[in-house]
């Protein structure tokens, strides 16, 4: 029951464009835990019992969710039930720094540029993460250069993945 739990926090950590790092680490060093706990019960159980078949349930969710992971299924899972609007705000691209629900992320605000418009997602360790809608394009792929700089990343059709170093 703890695994599916962390597990499941461990996919919603990867819902937005960037990881939720925090919360993800926070996830990892629990299932970490869980795993050598699993692990020492796992022994006990096969000297005691000769069975392993109870203890097969928690290791097949890992790698359910590690298969998930790997696959970008929450990822593109988000983006794709957020999509229609994010694009019905990104039309108007009103500026906004009143955090909000659009889909499924947690925006915490709306910047209107000169090609498109950002939206701040919730997440990221110290710079700020995001998706951008730029029909014309990104004006710099790769990694941000300088502390205030946007890094683009292609994403989906005239979508882009950005981070803001801090």
């Amino acid at each position: 029951m703890l695994v599916t739990v962390v597990c499941g926090v461990i996919i919603f950590t990867f819902t937005p464009p960037v990881v939720f790092f925090p919360a993800y680490a926070l996830a990892s060093a629990v299932l970490l835990f869980l795993g050598a706990l699993w692990l020492v019960l796992a022994l006990i159980g096969w000297f005691k019992y000769h069975s392993l078949r109870w203890t097969a349930f928690a290791p097949a969710i890992v790698i359910v969710t590690a298969a998930l992971v790997l696959l970008s299924v929450p990822s593109k899972g988000a983006f794709a039930v957020s999509k229609g609007a994010l694009e019905t705000v990104a039309q108007d691209c009103t500026k906004s720094t009143d955090t909000r629900r659009i889909g499924a992320y947690s925006v915490r605000s709306v910047r209107p540029t000169d090609s498109g418009c950002l939206f701040f997602i919730v997440g990221g360790l110290i710079d700020s993460i995001g998706l951008a809608y730029l029909p014309d394009g990104a004006p710099y792929l790769g990694e941000p250069r300088h502390d205030g700089d946007i890094g683009y990343e292609e994403y989906d059709g005239d979508w882009y993945r950005f981070v803001q170093r801090f």
